[in-house]
């Protein structure tokens, strides 16, 4: 019980944002893993990695936490056990999001960007935007990831570029989502309507990260009713064994199956 109450015994707005992120994840695996790559159900998953980015980046704490390389480990390890691919680098590569945010929070805890001018941001940017598809083949997300913990700091420290920022980072994963998952998908087989369909609601749920991120402050909430607060904070400050128990879980279910 004490370690639900580590960051406090009250609902804050990061445990909203991380059951949000949580719940999406969920259903993107699910739709991944057990619903033949269910387009739908990713699509409301590509929800889940900027939210959890953005909280790397906002939480101002960058102390490197043994955890996440643990179980990042761990998940490749899982990973590469069941992998079907005859290619060796598939049954590893892209690496494990938590290890991405390991390197997010190692750069960010030894550059911090917000003392950055909006010229140098740009530019930043701009490299950051260019790398996005070509780091996520080396590990989940990659420079998009990067992208949105740079626009966390910078909005929690009240930088003027902050809201651009977010802004131009939202579109470019964006584009990269449409390209990846929608695009180049050679699984997908969609008419042109359920085609412009799909478009349309992951643009939806990219405008909805958007304003997500934009208005986002740490404040806690006062939920008083039991039966929400006591959940949300064990969803939430469990996050990470969640992830990693449910995944491996998933992978080891269809790999056994298959």
């Amino acid at each position: 019980m004490k370690r639900v109450y580590r960051y406090g015994s009250e609902v804050n707005s990061h445990d909203l944002v991380k059951v949000l992120a949580i719940s999406a994840m969920v259903v993107d695996h699910v739709g991944f893993y057990f619903l033949d790559d269910n387009i739908w159900f990713r699509i409301v998953g590509r929800m889940a990695a900027p939210l959890f980015f953005f909280l790397v980046g906002y939480s101002g704490s960058y102390r490197f936490k043994s955890q996440l390389v643990y179980f990042g480990v761990f998940l490749v390890v899982i990973n590469y056990i069941t992998n079907s691919s005859d290619n060796i680098i598939d049954h590893i590569l892209p690496l494990n999001i938590l290890l991405c945010f390991v390197a997010v929070k190692w750069l960010l805890g030894r550059v911090d960007v917000a003392r950055w001018g909006t010229s140098g941001l740009v530019v930043l940017l701009c490299t950051l935007a260019v790398l996005a598809i070509p780091t996520s083949i080396l590990v989940e997300y990659g420079a998009a990831g990067l992208s949105y913990a740079i626009g966390a700091r910078l909005l929690q420290q009240k930088h003027p570029f902050a809201k651009a920022w977010i802004s131009v980072a939202v579109f470019a994963d964006f584009v990269m989502e449409l390209l990846l998952l929608l695009v180049w998908n050679e699984h997908l087989d969609m008419n042109p309507k359920l085609f412009a369909l799909a478009v349309v609601f992951l643009f939806i749920v990219y405008l909805t990260v958007l304003a997500l991120l934009i208005r986002h402050d740490f404040r806690t909430l006062g939920v008083r009713a039991a039966l929400v607060r006591v959940p949300t904070m064990y969803v939430s400050r469990y996050s990470l064994e969640i992830y990693v128990i449910h995944l491996s879980a998933f992978r080891l279910i269809t790999w056994y199956w298959h």
